[in-house]
């Protein structure tokens, strides 16, 4: 797609570092603060269609100033992303970028004969993005709040119930297990959709993965009962996934994950530590998080718009 001020197409490998860059802008003037480095852009984009779910907006000078994709989450959800830089808002490169994503949208329902939602994730207080949003017949379905916390001093042992243990993930041995918990725990989750195994279990084949920031609760017999799962970036270390089956819930196995996370986390030096929370997860989790010291630092809102089938 082009426009006499910008011209839209599909990213290579090599406009990455230039990505990250366009996001952090954009994390800056939206959150307050980055919240992305290469690595993030490089793992995501290593399990997308570049050629199909991904496009950046090429200004005059060649310089990009937005980029958008959008991730085939299970059989009919969509899942979307899109930023642009604050220098070059006010001249349509949202719009442009959003009937991308409706456009693909559109020719995924009628390749594949099976209605279909589109989800964009935008800072809930950037008012511009709400209102091109709600312009395009997107309406508000979630919230989800970003957590922090800052690990000044030693954070305290966890205290674990008996007979429990926590222990790193080990490759070859756990994914199974560590996948089948996951699906047990998020299943009264908010959009649950669960992943093929090949595909849940690809992060653990990226670059970027490292064993000891993946925790595992057993109970006494060596079942997994919760887990923990970390990634250490540049800036922080993010955890992505907390979780704990239902038959051990009430125990303190979260709290514990978390706090051998912390723990872990400062002595290798890093003391920031981040996740993401559904702000009204049933399970309690905003609370636990709050009891283990983090606090809100933005929130962010989830919008859809369905693409029901021609004939409906």
């Amino acid at each position: 797609m082009t426009n006499s001020t910008f011209r839209i197409r599909r990213p290579s490998l090599k406009d990455a570092q230039a990505v990250c860059d366009l996001v952090a802008a954009c994390d800056t003037e939206d959150l307050g603060a980055p919240d992305i480095v290469l690595d993030d852009v490089l793992d995501m984009w290593s399990g997308f269609d570049l050629d199909h779910n991904v496009w950046v907006v090429e200004d005059t000078d060649l310089s990009l100033i937005g980029y958008a994709f959008l991730e085939e989450d299970s059989e009919e959800k969509l899942f979307s992303y899109g930023c642009v830089l604050p220098a070059a808002r006010g001249r349509g490169v949202g719009a442009s970028l959003v009937k991308s994503l409706e456009a693909r949208a559109s020719e995924l329902r009628n390749t594949t004969g099976v209605p279909k939602r589109l989800q964009g994730m935008i800072p809930t207080l950037c008012e511009d993005a709400v209102r091109l949003f709600e312009a395009q017949g997107f309406a508000p379905v979630r919230y989800f709040k970003r957590m922090g916390i800052r690990l000044d001093t030693e954070p305290a042992a966890a205290i674990l119930p008996e007979g429990f243990t926590i222990e790193p993930f080990m490759k070859g041995r756990d994914e199974q297990a560590v996948y089948e918990a996951y699906v047990e725990s998020f299943a009264d989750h908010w959009d649950f959709a669960v992943p093929p195994f090949e595909k849940w279990a690809e992060k653990t084949q990226l670059p970027t993965f490292e064993e000891r920031w993946w925790l595992i609760a057993r109970d006494p017999n060596g079942e997994v009962a919760g887990f923990a799962l970390g990634r250490m970036r540049e800036d922080l270390l993010f955890i992505e996934q907390v979780g704990v089956r239902r038959p051990f819930r009430g125990r303190g196995l979260a709290l514990a994950l978390l706090q051998c996370l912390f723990r872990a986390s400062y002595h290798a030096g890093q003391m920031l530590v981040s996740l993401g929370v559904d702000a009204a997860n049933p399970s309690g989790a905003y609370r636990l998080y709050e009891k283990a010291g983090m606090k809100s630092e933005y929130a962010i809102s989830i919008y859809e718009k369905p693409f029901t089938l021609l004939s409906e």
